[in-house]
């Protein structure tokens, strides 16, 4: 099974992704070339047991049967290894990567779903690299499952990173590269790119609660974070032999993104900004930050495919 088909990019106007106690649903249309957000949704779960059972009524109260919807894995579903391209013929690809990554794997090679996505070729000095999925088989059989039981079809399997992308590349001027960064409780996401193209991904270990800057422990997880930040620029800049990035971009939060945006802003010599999905996308639903930071899988989900346009400063 190939996870993110650029195949099937054209089909995949759903989205839906899982968390830990939320379900986030979106439907997008394209209008004459203007992505249109038709639909969003975030439902509280009292267990992930009862996806299945709230997926199945979303679905049908919101109309979406038969709809192809492209499915974002929770991080906890997989893995993510960068290594170098074995040298083989691209049809050859993935049965050679998922050989190559076998040791780092907590699962046998036979029981995992691989897919990969390939590094810019100028990212690592000549050498060419990809970034490996991995997955367990089982996970992906229960999500086809749960899924086809809903109504809906699917399409895609698709990851945080590149939904991540699929804003980016829609709604941030990247031109001179950018950092843009999804900061959660859970643990964030780093994504730095340029023109479009993903360039390096990083998960971000420091875990930021709602509330997090009343917390008496921020001052201590704000200067972790810092550090974190730091060291992957320090990485892109001085591994990957790249320009230095002189802006980040954070994803809407629901009380504390500009206030984030402005500490950071105060203690790195990128310029930090805070990034409103709203300002942006045309939607017939309020994006509240709270529905954002709950949905912005899902709706990055629908962006599949979606070109750069012109677009106003973004976070300023």
């Amino acid at each position: 099974m190939r996870f993110f088909n650029k195949q099937s990019k054209s089909t995949s106007r759903v989205g839906v992704v899982i968390h830990p106690d939320r379900l986030a649903i979106a439907q997008l249309d394209d209008r004459n070339g203007s992505p249109v957000l038709l639909q969003c949704h975030s439902e509280p779960l009292d267990s992930p047991k009862a996806a299945g059972k709230v997926l199945s009524q979303l679905v049908k109260e919101l109309d979406l049967e038969n709809q192809q919807v492209s499915y974002v894995l929770s991080p906890k579903d997989y893995h993510l290894h960068l290594v170098e391209a074995p040298n083989v013929e691209p049809e050859e690809l993935r049965a050679a990567v998922r050989w190559k990554i076998k040791d780092l794997m907590d699962i046998k090679p036979d029981d995992a779903a691989i897919d990969v996505f390939q590094v810019p070729e100028d990212a690592y000095r000549g050498r060419e690299m990809v970034y490996a999925v991995a997955t367990p088989v089982a996970r992906v059989q229960s999500i086809i499952k749960m899924v086809n039981d809903s109504g809906l079809k699917l399409a895609v399997i698709d990851i945080p990173e590149l939904v991540m992308k699929n804003i980016a590349t829609r709604y941030i001027d990247d031109d001179k590269g950018v950092a843009f960064m999804d900061l959660r409780r859970t643990g964030s996401t780093m994504n730095v790119s340029q023109n479009g193209d993903l360039y390096l991904t990083r998960r971000i270990n420091t875990q930021l609660e709602p509330d997090v800057m009343q917390s008496p422990a921020w001052e201590g997880l704000k200067d972790r974070l810092v550090l974190e930040i730091q060291r992957s620029l320090d990485y892109y800049e001085s591994q990957m032999g790249r320009s230095q990035i002189t802006r980040i971009v954070l994803a809407q939060r629901p009380d504390d993104g500009a206030d984030i945006a402005a500490e950071l802003d105060n203690m790195l010599a990128a310029k930090v900004v805070n990034f409103n999905l709203a300002d942006v996308l045309d939607s017939d639903v309020e994006l509240t930050p709270e529905l954002q930071q709950s949905a912005y899988a899902a709706i990055g989900a629908t962006l599949r495919g979606s070109k750069k346009q012109d677009r106003p400063d973004d976070g300023d």
